[in-house]
Order: structure tokens, then sequence, then C-alpha cells
């Protein structure tokens, strides 16, 4: 354990390698720490951190501070410094490749690539509270703050939206193979076909299971066609969504009040954060359904 902010510390990530941790915080200060707890870069801005995000082919981090995204690399050397957005920074990922760097904030979702500018602006007159490229690169989604999702297609900005959730959407997830996307809100998941054209006029596949809160939300590495979701009710559901029939195909029960939820790349086991501080494994069958 070790003081890494002055205030709250609103993310911290392990970076893809296993080698370094980056965290944010209230005071506006990006970081990266090695597995000593050593600082090893820092960036500061003005305003406060409300996300961070690796890029997938390497050892550099970027935050959403203020109206920046602030980049970080671990090496110490200079990143790209982007121009401020016309408002604050509230969700920021990468695409699949790490070419690609989007951000989404009051007014839209911005796509930065190796300059300064925006290459891409995708207007919209919305909250997002999430952002998520597809794998292949084709589409980008933003879960918001009026219980919708927002999606674009990168190539022509041509967009869509889906209306209707019970809560704002914090939770969205992308299929390995950008076929489907999935979101949650409050106890509800739903699940979308971006097979084709898109799921512009389909209703979603709908999966009720937990009794309160979900708080994880994630498709399987080593199953790509399952989908897990923990919940503060402590349960943990494994599904295979289906258009008739019951999509839930196992399910454990714990007394933990969930908070957050990985899968292993490996295995068909999920590690869960708990309100109490704890890290819990819960494996499931590996023929699930069988």
């Amino acid at each position: 354990m070790f003081e890494a902010h002055d205030g709250d510390v609103v993310r911290a990530k392990w970076s893809p390698s296993g080698q370094f941790v980056a965290s944010c915080g209230v005071d506006g200060a990006l970081r990266i720490w090695d597995l000593a707890g050593s600082m090893v870069a820092e960036a500061q801005h003005r305003g406060w951190a409300t996300d961070l995000a690796w890029r997938t082919d390497g050892d550099e981090v970027a935050a959403g501070i203020g109206r920046c995204v602030v980049r970080l690399l671990a090496n110490g050397m200079k990143a790209v410094q982007h121009e401020e957005l016309p408002a604050s920074v509230e969700c920021v990922t990468w695409s699949e490749d790490g070419r690609r760097l989007f951000a989404g904030h009051y007014g839209g979702v911005a796509i930065f690539q190796g300059s300064a500018k925006p290459v891409k602006t995708f207007p919209w007159k919305g909250a997002p509270l999430v952002v998520a490229a597809s794998s292949d690169g084709k589409w980008v989604v933003t879960g918001n703050q009026d219980a919708s999702l927002h999606v674009w297609k990168v190539a022509n900005g041509s967009e869509l939206q889906m209306t209707g959730f019970s809560t704002k959407v914090l939770l969205i997830a992308w299929s390995r193979n950008s076929l489907r996307l999935a979101n949650a809100a409050m106890n509800e998941i739903s699940e979308w076909d971006f097979s084709g054209k898109g799921p512009k006029g389909s209703k979603p596949i709908g999966m009720l299971g937990h009794s309160s809160r979900i708080v994880g939300l994630g498709y399987v590495p080593t199953h790509p066609d399952l989908l897990g979701s923990v919940a503060t009710d402590g349960s943990a559901r494994l599904w295979r969504p289906v258009k008739s029939g019951n999509s839930l195909i196992q399910s454990h029960r714990t007394q933990h009040v969930f908070s957050s939820m990985r899968w292993s790349p490996t295995e068909l086991r999920m590690v869960c954060g708990t309100s109490t501080g704890e890290v819990v494994s819960i494996s499931f069958d590996e023929e699930p359904g069988q």
C-alpha cells in the first residue's frame, strides 16, 4: 500500500504487460507506478480526473482530466499533447489495435490518432458516462446519463440510439467478434445484434436474474458466446444469450456485496471486487450448459 494521490483515487488499472499500475485522482494527476510502488511517470493538469485507459499494444495510458485527454508513457518519454475539448472528458478508451483514442464528453465523442486535434468528432447533445469501441474498429458506443446507448459507425458517422433503460447506462461490453453488444441498467441486461447492418429497428435479447444493481459485465475471452455478470446482491451469473428460451446457464450465490468483475484471459474464472475491499475468485464449469 502506498499514498498515490491527494484526495480520492478515481481509477487504478494494471497495464497490459502487468508491469505497471496507472492511477488518476481528484487532484488532477495521472501517475504510473512500478510493482514496488515507486512512481515512474507523472502528468498534472487542471481539473479532476474521471477515467483512464491503457493502450492495448504498449505501456502508455490516457486519462480524462478536466477538458483534456492526458497521455503518459511508462518509459518517461513525452506523449502526444491534445487540445482541450469543448467540455469535461468523462470517459476514454483505445481501439483494439491501439491506433485510435476515443474520448467521450458532454456533446459527443472525439477521436484522436497521433495528432493534437481530433481526426473525427461525433457530436451529440448528451452526457456520456462510458465509451467502448468494437474490436473490428467499425463501431463506437457510449452509455449515457439519460438512460440510453448512443452508437456511431466510425467510417461515416452514421448513428443510432437505444433508449428506455431503467437507469443511466454505466456498463457496456463488446463480444470479441464485434457482432454483439451487451449493456446493463440496474438489474437487467440487454444484448444487441451487430451482425449485418447493425441493430437498427431490432429488439435486444433481455436477461433478468439478479435482484439488485449489476456492477460487472463482460464476455468470456475463452468462450466468446458466453456473457458474465455480477451484482450487489452477491450473485454471479453466466449467460448464453438466446432469443427464445432461458439464457441463464450457471449461477453462484455468495454473501458478498460485489463492486466489480473481470474475466481471466485463460480460463472460465472471474475475479470480483467487493464493497469491503476483498477480491473474490469464482469459477464456472468448463463445459457450460453441456
